[in-house]
């Protein structure tokens, strides 16, 4: 049975993350919320000496990914954290050559990940489409900090996963990100996985 035009919208808003009709959001307003972030968190900001304005802007959460820096294992690794669904990709052992170009490698991985869950080439597509050009701000909230740590500890749990011999970490962040947490934003428990893939649905 086809779905009805309304029930679409609302699954959309809400696998995005856009707040509810009471928030005032309706569906004419909803492509404004559509807007591709890299938010890169205080840490990363100072290992690479650059500055980024701190913007508020209404953005989908499910286009915005929080990036962060931390040492693992005595190598340097980048976590990149949706921040819709804290689905979450890792570059471990970055070399300095590696950081001057860290968006093009997160967008890859992003793109690589998308695959591998088993989408379409046209959906990986779309998903940066429809976020248009990359914003790179400064990360901050209460909400998106408490969601690293949940993804740090999850990665420190499971460093025996990490794989010396390659940047991206498929196998460990597969673990992670089928990790069952409690999602305030979906109002039930789930997975990164899971959370990330609604936001997939009605594209």
């Amino acid at each position: 049975m086809t779905q009805s035009p309304n029930l679409c919208f609302e699954d959309l808003r809400r696998g995005l993350g856009i707040p509810g009709p009471a928030a005032g959001i309706e569906r004419k307003e909803l492509r404004g919320w559509l807007k591709m972030k890299f938010c890169y968190t205080p840490p990363l900001l100072k290992f690479l000496k650059i500055e980024l304005p701190s913007v508020e802007e209404e953005t989908a959460p499910f286009f915005c990914w929080d990036l962060h820096i931390l040492t693992v294992q005595g190598r340097k690794t980048a976590l990149a954290m949706n921040r819709n669904s804290r689905y979450s990709i890792l570059l471990y052992g970055m070399k300095e050559t590696d950081w001057k170009v860290l968006p093009e490698l997160i967008e890859q991985e992003i793109k690589a990940v998308i695959l591998r869950e088993g989408l379409s080439e046209f959906e990986a597509a779309r998903y940066f489409a429809l976020g248009g050009p990359l914003r790179i701000l400064l990360s901050h909230g209460q909400t998106s900090t408490a969601s690293l740590n949940w993804a740090m500890g999850a990665l420190l749990q499971r460093a025996s996963l990490l794989d010396s011999r390659r940047l991206s970490q498929p196998r460990i962040s597969q673990v992670m990100n089928d990790e069952v947490y409690y999602s305030a934003k979906f109002s039930k428990e789930g997975t990164p996985r899971e959370f990330f893939l609604e936001g997939f649905r009605c594209l």
